[in-house]
């Protein structure tokens, strides 16, 4: 017959493992010492829907964002001589390559977590980083929507089915986000209506990436988080 007291202890006893397996896990978001993109193609549109977009320009540059000069390289990305006047604009669409090069070491719960060059990301599977060593620049995907195993970073399934879970439906800074293929579509907000005046526009953009990595500690998956952007045209 179980007693009182060893009921209570037994219960006690569960708590205590319930409350230490929570706590060894942790997740935290930092700073990239290089978050470097490839651009593709930038519109400037007339809403959210950017319906009948205007082509600012359509090639393909790096820029590494997390750097001082990354508002000034990707504000000079495309003329702004040809934009149509009469035309009010209140948005701007960025489409991405979904593979950028990252180069982080983010504190995670006791300890670090760093990139660590072994390329092993795909749509599918985060980046498994390194907690020893210094921090080398990898390729890190921008992962398909769903929920990921804390164990390998590998996607379990679909959203809340799993550890980390992913989504692009509400994104921080941008106004929508959509991610498929090989790209990354954003649609940001000017931060006031442009409509063409006689000079020709300077963009300027201005990038928050402190939170810009996303890590897990159990097995060092780390995931690209949305950096702060600020888009407007002067």
């Amino acid at each position: 017959m179980v007693t009182h007291s060893m009921k209570k202890f037994f219960i006690i006893l569960l708590f205590s493992l319930f409350i230490f397996e929570k706590s060894y896990a942790a997740s935290a978001s930092g700073q990239p010492t290089q978050y470097q993109v490839t651009m593709k193609k930038v519109e400037l549109c007339t809403d959210l829907a950017c319906t009948s977009p205007f082509v600012l320009g359509e090639r393909s540059m790096l820029a590494d964002i997390a750097s001082v000069s990354a508002g000034t390289d990707v504000g000079a990305y495309a003329p702004t001589t040809n934009i149509p006047a009469g035309v009010a604009y209140s948005h701007l669409r960025v489409t991405l390559d979904r593979t950028f090069t990252v180069t982080a070491s983010i504190a995670v719960g006791s300890g670090l977590c760093r990139t660590d060059g072994g390329n092993n990301a795909a749509a599918t599977q985060m980046t498994v980083g390194a907690t020893s060593g210094a921090a080398v620049a990898e390729e890190m995907y921008l992962v398909n929507t769903g929920s990921y195993g804390a164990s390998d970073g590998t996607r379990d399934g679909n959203v809340g089915s799993s550890n980390i879970d992913m989504s692009y439906a509400s994104p921080s800074s941008a106004k929508s986000m959509t991610v498929s293929g090989d790209n990354a579509v954003l649609v940001y907000e000017l931060s006031s209506t442009y409509q063409k005046t006689l000079r020709a526009p300077i963009i300027k953009i201005q990038f928050n990436t402190a939170t810009a990595v996303g890590v897990e500690d159990t097995a060092c998956s780390m995931y690209i988080n949305e950096p702060t952007v600020t888009i407007s045209l002067l």
